[in-house]
């Protein structure tokens, strides 16, 4: 062999062990990325039942102000959404706005 190929062939295999540390702590990394994410998905899907079961709420309440609201010759979709978004304080004040409506009429 020529001593320049030599020399490239050294030159190759030091490149190469260099860079094998790399590679195996590059490996490691995305093992560990890929098990964080893993418990991260595994901790939303045990959160999923609590929300579904607030949004039900949510949603009952929005029905309960635009039925209400129908039943006053109020805007039923406006109080719809109104009580999707504030639930509690809309029914409160739907409450209020009867009562004084209530008082008018007697």
């Amino acid at each position: 062999m020529k001593p320049c190929n030599i020399k490239s062939f050294l030159f190759g295999l030091f490149l190469l062990s260099a860079l094998l540390p790399v590679c195996g702590f590059a490996q490691q990394q995305d093992t560990e990325r890929i098990t964080s994410l893993e418990s991260r998905v595994s901790n939303l899907e045990h959160r999923i039942p609590y929300h579904t079961e607030g949004g039900a709420a949510l949603f009952l309440f929005a029905a309960f102000c635009a039925l209400w609201a129908q039943n006053t010759g109020r805007n039923p979709w406006l109080w719809f959404f109104l009580g999707l978004l504030f639930s509690v304080i809309t029914v409160l004040v739907l409450l209020s706005k009867n009562a004084d409506d209530k008082m008018g009429k007697t």
